[in-house]
């Protein structure tokens, strides 16, 4: 028993946390300003953005575009989200904070927000009614994958 507790102790003092590239630090004053903004746990967004862009600059440019027409940092959809300029990364750092911020509010959930913002509010919402509580098992493996890694690096 002891040596249980001794590994898993082990476990959470040596784990690290996932950090934030270099290539992230021209954006990193913003996006803990829209971190705490939103009261969002600590690099959620950061993460967010380094699963969507990897904080490459062609993506960020909008110089390469996802197939599903994706553009800029925070890999947005235009036709979706007219309100925002996804080629500026300030401007969508602030915009997916608040995005993010409204999915949690609609969903109660970080993880559900990270599934919607990924599938999309409805895909959730459908899957939901249809499979109650095991609709994740029941969203596209991407989703699936998405939300454990982007939740496991920063819960």
């Amino acid at each position: 028993m002891i040596g249980s507790l001794a590994a898993v102790a082990l476990y959470f003092m040596t784990r690290t946390k996932w950090t934030p590239p270099s290539s992230a630090e021209p954006y990193l004053a913003d996006i803990m300003a829209a971190e705490y903004r939103h009261n969002m746990p600590k690099y959620l967004l950061a993460r967010l953005l380094y699963q969507e862009s990897r904080y490459r600059q062609d993506i960020i440019t909008g110089e390469t575009v996802s197939g599903a027409g994706a553009v800029g940092i925070a890999q947005i959809v235009p036709r979706w989200h007219k309100n925002v300029d996804p080629r500026n990364p300030i401007e969508s750092i602030h915009y997916a904070a608040q995005y993010l911020t409204s999915l949690n509010e609609r969903f109660n959930s970080w993880e559900t927000a990270l599934a919607a913002y990924n599938w999309g509010p409805t895909a959730v919402n459908n899957a939901m009614k249809e499979h109650g509580s095991k609709w994740l098992k029941n969203a596209p493996t991407e989703t699936q994958n998405y939300v454990s890694e982007i939740w496991g690096d920063v819960a």
